[in-house]
């Protein structure tokens, strides 16, 4: 009964929604910046894909607009600013298709699940290898394909996670004026102390998508 609550905390701990504060410096001249938000309404939301071990979908999240503050569509147009507006140009509106994170801690609470039924002590810690960052321009047609089992958008293959690292996988597809791009970050979930992950994923992420218009 105790290792049944342990699992049960363990779980509730990882499903609950933390909002993450993302302090910018400077002020924010983006605000007549229009944002066109097309993105599906199951983007803007927090979802748990499955709690039950043996389901593909098993630790694997949706961070859903309320856990970022402010939310990433603004940070985007931010950033996305002062970035492209140079020189004081006027910047185009902006049209977001899809900007979604996913957090896969698939192999991670397995392996702690494995541990504590087999009465190991300390099971709650599961020493990971650590995963460099990978970005890459994505296929919108394959993407679109894996909308049926939206989990699977949060996969990596063992040559990207090696050591089945706990990993954010975030998508931008965004056009800044007639200029469509579409993006993908995969990031460590865990951080330097004193830094937080999903707030270094998610400005890495918009800065990579924005980094494909420079010199371009």
């Amino acid at each position: 009964m105790k290792k049944l609550l342990l699992l049960v905390l363990l779980l509730l701990n990882a499903c609950a929604p933390v909002v993450t504060r993302v302090d910018l410096s400077g002020v924010d001249k983006s605000s007549s910046v229009q944002v066109i938000d097309l993105r599906p309404a199951t983007e803007k939301e927090s979802e748990v894909f499955s709690l039950l071990i043996t389901s593909k979908g098993y630790g694997i999240y949706r961070h859903g607009d309320q856990t970022l503050d402010p939310p990433m569509t603004q940070l985007f147009r931010r950033l996305a600013y002062e970035k492209l507006a140079m020189g004081g140009s006027v910047m185009p509106s902006i049209s977001i298709y899809h900007m979604v994170v996913y957090r896969n801690i698939q192999s991670t609470l397995r392996k702690t699940v494995a541990n504590m039924l087999g009465g190991t002590t300390g099971a709650a810690t599961v020493a990971e290898n650590a995963v460099n960052i990978s970005q890459s321009v994505v296929d919108r047609d394959q993407f679109e394909k894996s909308g049926a089992k939206e989990y699977e958008r949060a996969f990596y293959t063992n040559a990207e996670n090696p050591g089945h690292a706990p990993v954010f996988v975030i998508y931008i597809d965004a056009a800044v004026g007639k200029k469509r791009v579409f993006v993908k970050t995969m990031a460590p979930a865990k951080a330097p102390e004193g830094q937080n992950a999903y707030s270094l994923a998610v400005q890495s992420s918009i800065q990579y998508y924005l980094s494909q218009y420079v010199g371009n």
